[in-house]
């Protein structure tokens, strides 16, 4: 089997930011001002020749989402100001970037992505990890310059290391209290109007306790449905599926393996989208709990991204690389594995069988 190579910066960009939420925003805002153009020039014209949507029908429809974001997490809606004062953007049209999965993934059906975690009970050196692989449309990795990591010193805090794209405060990531968060898109027949899904997932990363940041997800007014895999310092681990509607909690005392498939016996799903359109994500669970169950005991750091580089059912395989002759041409962006206890993220940039895990710290 021969991978195919992608061309990518050899690290991820790096961006720092300080202090309350709009001060953090507005650096972001002026640090990116160019890729937050680039992206939003992106999607207007994703919208208007794939969906015959105008500027002016998608920034509507942005807008909606803001009154559910303020009332959600005012210090969020204050960030998100910020980052549109700074990029000198409409604040609908930094909406529009945040809210991008619910408008065009729920149109798409575009993002991949295989999670885990893995407690010290499978692990020889009783360290707690929790990582994924981000994939995504290669036309859109700008050979790497899309992701960006931000360091953020928060006033107040805990303080944030997040993966992320220009204009959304965090993707994913760990806190100085070792909270820590990967997760999966999924979709199904229920979608509204309410809080997105990147600005749950901040406002978890902005908990101190894992409690508080099960809780984030509990009293928003979700607009979608996704999977958290969230971590903490104490080794504990939860998986998350959640609807607009409802949401299914599961703890594990060994580990976890997700894709972008609902597994829940609780939620009462009528149609899998995701599974229907990516069919992949279901080899990929498997083949991800396969691999924990298989290892179980045996886990270290290196080890641990050895999960990350798996081909089984290549290219569409938990290592993903560009399927040749498809429209949609998804290819693993990123790979990590973050230890809590050490509030350490562990990053390779691009395809982790072709590139080199780097160490990052908050």
């Amino acid at each position: 089997m021969t991978t195919t190579q992608m061309v990518t910066a050899t690290q991820i960009r790096i961006v720092e930011l300080s202090g309350k939420p709009y001060n953090r925003g507005f650096e972001h805002g002026v640090k990116l001002k160019d890729s937050i153009s680039r992206l939003a020039n992106m999607f207007y014209s994703i919208y208007s020749e794939k969906y015959k949507l105008s500027k002016e029908d998608i920034l509507r429809r942005a807008s909606k989402y803001i009154p559910f974001i303020e009332e959600y997490s005012p210090s969020i809606a204050e960030e998100i100001k910020g980052i549109a004062e700074g990029s000198e953007k409409k604040l609908e049209e930094i909406a529009m970037i945040v809210a991008y999965y619910e408008i065009y993934d729920r149109l798409a059906f575009a993002l991949g992505c295989t999670s885990f975690a893995i407690t010290a009970n499978a692990t020889v050196d009783g360290s707690t990890y929790i990582g994924q692989n981000w994939d995504d449309d290669i036309n859109w990795y700008w050979k790497g310059e899309m992701p960006v990591l931000l360091k953020e010193r928060c006033d107040p805090g805990p303080n944030l290391l997040a993966y992320t794209y220009p204009g959304i405060p965090a993707a994913a990531g760990i806190n100085s209290e070792g909270i820590c968060l990967s997760w999966n898109t999924m979709h199904c027949e229920e979608s509204k109007v309410g809080v997105p899904t990147y600005v749950i997932l901040t406002e978890l990363l902005h908990q101190k306790r894992i409690g508080d940041a099960l809780g984030a997800i509990m009293r928003a007014d979700r607009a979608e449905s996704f999977n958290f895999v969230i971590g903490d310092i104490n080794g504990e681990i939860y998986d998350v599926e959640a609807t607009p509607s409802d949401v299914d909690i599961q703890y594990s005392n060994k580990h976890i393996g997700h894709a972008n498939n609902f597994l829940s016996t609780k939620l009462n799903i009528k149609k899998d989208l995701i599974a229907a359109n990516l069919p992949d994500t279901i080899i990929r669970a498997n083949r991800m709990n396969k691999l924990l169950d298989q290892r179980y005991g045996t886990f270290d750091l290196e080890k641990t991204t050895e999960l990350l580089k798996d081909h089984i059912n290549y290219p569409k395989s938990i290592c993903r690389h560009p399927a040749p002759g498809e429209a949609f041409q998804g290819v693993t962006w990123d790979s990590w594995v973050m230890i809590p206890a050490k509030r350490e993220m562990w990053l390779c940039h691009g395809n982790p069988c072709q590139n080199e895990f780097r160490t990052y710290m908050i």
